[in-house]
């Protein structure tokens, strides 16, 4: 059996939306996501109006884990009437390289697959 409620979002297959549960809480219709992507919010802009304007990238850092900026883990959705929407995997702040971003890209990418299945199916069926 598939799970279809995680920390952040719940799928319900049979009105075919997703909940966001952390992050911009609302439900949306697979049929009007446009695309979703793995991203890290830097920590301190987590609430603003627009999700991912202030993101980490991954690479070799030359900061130390003290200057490290801390980040979540979230899914950006970006929906087919222009407007982003954040899910967050959960609300615990990371940096590179620890359990806690291993655990949480993780299960960024199990949901991901999850919704572009379902995103696909949904436009298979329009």
């Amino acid at each position: 059996m598939t799970k279809n409620k995680f920390k952040c979002v719940e799928f319900d297959d049979n009105n075919k939306k997703i909940s966001i549960l952390i992050g911009n809480q609302c439900s949306i219709d697979y049929a009007d996501i446009k695309k979703v992507s793995i991203l890290n919010q830097q920590a301190t802009f987590k609430n603003e109006k627009k999700p991912f304007t202030h993101q980490i990238m991954y690479g070799t850092a030359v900061l130390c884990a003290i200057m490290e900026p801390q980040f979540y883990v979230g899914l950006k959705f970006e929906l087919k009437d222009g407007s982003v929407k954040a899910a967050f995997i959960s609300d615990r702040k990371t940096i590179f390289n620890t359990d806690i971003y291993r655990e949480d890209n993780k299960e960024a990418n199990k949901i991901k697959k999850m919704i572009d299945k379902r995103i696909n199916e949904a436009v298979t069926n329009s």
